[in-house]
């Protein structure tokens, strides 16, 4: 931009030099002193490269000008010239102030065409949009939505719970107010056993009922988590008074001599509650779970 307005200046003292040379007369000692100002002056301004002398310059800047001449006459689209050349022809007086201005103003009113300029536009983020969670240790990952917290826990048995809105509720009978959670956890058995996933699950819920009296409300045929079949159950736990209390959905998937345990729980109720609001989004997150698969050359 300065190269530029070093150029109009030097361009409006050349066109005042030439009606004063035209007046005085090329050979008048006035008229070479101005002349010799106004090429120390464009010198200054655009000195010439280290591998370059002035006469080089020139001569280049005849041929310049003889496709700078064609170009314009053709009416071409091409700049056949830059700000250098421009006042190389200057001072070698070959070229008229008419075809100075119009080169001049095509050079100055040259843009980037439309398709040609950068534009570099930052993406909004989407508030609503899931986030994802990674184990490295246990190579797998989850999604899950954005209202959700994610604690890491510190063995197999609790690598990660997700943890849905706490609703709290208060009574306006014994002014007593509650909190229901909603969670999601994953845990990993890493010595399951031969007897493959079937047996496995078998067990498990045996122990379960043994240990927890558990009521089951629906028990799976066979799904799929991360690609591979599975198993998954629904039931509930019951207080020590024999009421329903908590609410569970387990699913069990065998990957890489490992049983993948993914279990969500909340309150037990008969109505909607936590429990029932978040169960769609839990589909969602067990759905998109995936486990990066090790394999062995063999």
């Amino acid at each position: 931009m300065d190269r530029m307005k070093v150029l109009v200046v030097l361009l409006v003292i050349s066109l005042s030099g030439n009606v004063f040379f035209l007046v005085t007369g090329g050979n008048n000692p006035v008229s070479e002193k101005i002349s010799q100002s106004l090429l120390y002056a464009y010198h200054q301004a655009f000195p010439p490269l280290d591998n370059e002398t002035i006469s080089l310059a020139e001569n280049e800047s005849n041929q310049t000008y003889n496709n700078t001449t064609e170009t314009v006459q053709s009416g071409g689209d091409e700049k056949g010239f830059t700000a250098r050349d421009l006042l190389l022809m200057i001072e070698k007086n070959e070229i008229s102030d008419e075809e100075i201005l119009q080169m001049l103003l095509s050079l100055e009113n040259e843009t980037v065409p439309a398709e040609e300029q950068e534009v570099n536009v930052t993406p909004t983020p989407d508030p609503n949009a899931w986030k994802v969670y990674e184990s490295s240790k246990w190579h797998f990952s989850i999604p899950y939505p954005p209202t959700w917290t994610v604690k890491e826990g510190t063995s197999a048995s609790s690598v990660v719970t997700i943890t849905a809105p706490i609703e709290t509720k208060c009574s306006s009978e014994s002014k007593q107010c509650y909190q229901y959670v909603a969670s999601l956890s994953v845990s990993i058995d890493t010595n399951p056993g031969t007897g493959g996933l079937e047996e496995y699950f078998n067990k498990k819920i045996a122990s379960l009922q043994r240990q927890l009296a558990i009521t089951a409300t629906s028990k799976s045929a066979t799904t799929y988590i991360s690609g591979e079949r599975a198993y998954w159950i629904e039931y509930y736990t019951r207080d020590s008074r024999g009421n329903p209390s908590k609410r569970y959905m387990q699913y069990f998937a065998l990957l890489d001599k490992k049983v993948y345990i993914l279990t969500y729980s909340g309150p037990y109720s008969t109505n909607e509650n936590v429990y029932s609001r978040n169960k769609g989004d839990v589909q969602k997150m067990i759905e998109g779970f995936t486990v990066k698969r090790e394999y062995v050359i063999v």
